[in-house]
């Protein structure tokens, strides 16, 4: 569990997996620098788990690097990256344990999105639902190419950090790109590095966590940034591995399409009018080009879309959604009292 400035989060987190610990399993915290009650916080947990181990750095090593550190501090055969700020299911680990027995190289679970204040909003699934629990062995032409048709969202390819359980021998054995580090998928990297290996992967469609929304840490408060994140570093190590003209690259592609939605970009395009000074217009519009230069009428036609928005009318309709919003929550307040 890498970890920076999630004091407020990772006392539930951590309580979520230690209550349901074993002996063979142990529980890693990397501290990259915090400066909140982090420490105290984890330390109170020390106490009574010796299975928990803190260690804590006296700099920001950057969430790449932290993750990386983390890993090599593990003595486990599999590795599960879990975010400081989820929620683990009871039960999860017992049943995680019960799949490792098949040997499988990666192991991917699905979880429910969850508010801030860790209400269920909705489940996540990661693949179609004419997949459901399967196994891929990529060294198959048929099932890699169903891997990646299948694939929902990025998670499929490791976008999320407590999504995939993975053998620390897989890990260990590829060799990465030095520009990995500093895109903050440096999980992706690595495990996506380990397709040409012909891996097996066995997908878990059933959720083993709750994952907390509206507490990203890697955007610095602008949206523009966090699309870059999610567009031009995402696609930079996809095609780093796949080859940009590549079938795996294109549905990675596409799968960031769906992630990174229309109603997004024009948000972010509202907000750079509103706040220029935060928001980079010039950057947004470079992305927006990358995001939908795939060839296609759909992909032409948001493209199109975007550049004829004006912020004034993305403006008045931003307000009458959260008028109707407002509208729909005060009824659901009527009916509920």
């Amino acid at each position: 569990m890498p970890t920076y400035n999630y004091g407020d989060f990772i006392g539930d987190a951590l309580d979520s997996i230690l209550k349901q610990l074993r002996d063979d399993v142990e529980v890693i915290v990397l501290d990259g620098g915090s400066t909140d009650k982090t420490k105290e916080v984890v330390t109170s947990r020390l106490l009574r788990d010796a299975r928990l181990k803190y260690y804590e750095q006296s700099y920001r090593g950057g969430i790449d690097r932290d993750i990386e550190k983390v890993v090599s501090l593990a003595g486990g055969k599999y590795c599960w990256l879990f975010s400081a700020d989820d929620v683990m299911l009871p039960g999860a680990i017992d049943r995680v344990l019960r799949e490792i027995n098949s040997n499988m190289d990666i192991y991917v679970c699905e979880h429910a999105l969850c508010d801030l204040e860790m209400n269920i909003v909705s489940r996540y699934p990661i693949f179609g639902s004419s997949v459901g629990k399967r196994f891929f062995d990529l060294a198959v032409d048929e099932h890699k190419s169903d891997y990646f048709r299948n694939a929902l969202n990025s998670e499929a390819f490791f976008s999320f950090l407590s999504a995939p359980i993975f053998k620390k021998s897989i890990w260990d054995g590829v060799n990465i790109s030095e520009s990995f580090r500093g895109t903050c998928w440096i999980v992706a990297g690595r495990l996506l590095s380990a397709f040409s290996g012909g891996i097996k992967i066995l997908y878990l469609n059933d959720v083993y966590l709750y994952k907390r929304e509206g507490n990203d840490s890697f955007s610095n408060g602008s949206l523009v940034n966090r699309c870059k994140i999610g567009i031009q570093n995402f696609q930079m190590v996809a095609h780093q591995i796949f080859g940009k003209e590549s079938e795996e690259a294109l549905h990675i592609r596409r799968v960031l399409r769906r992630d990174i939605p229309l109603l997004t970009l024009l948000a972010a395009k509202l907000r750079a009018a509103n706040q220029p000074q935060i928001e980079d217009v010039d950057l947004l519009n470079a992305l927006v080009k990358q995001h939908y230069s795939d060839f296609g009428f759909g992909n032409w036609a948001k493209f199109l879309i975007f550049h004829l928005s004006a912020p004034m009318i993305l403006g008045i309709l931003s307000r009458l959604k959260d008028d109707i919003k407002n509208i729909r929550n005060k009824c659901e307040f009527g009916r509920v009292k």
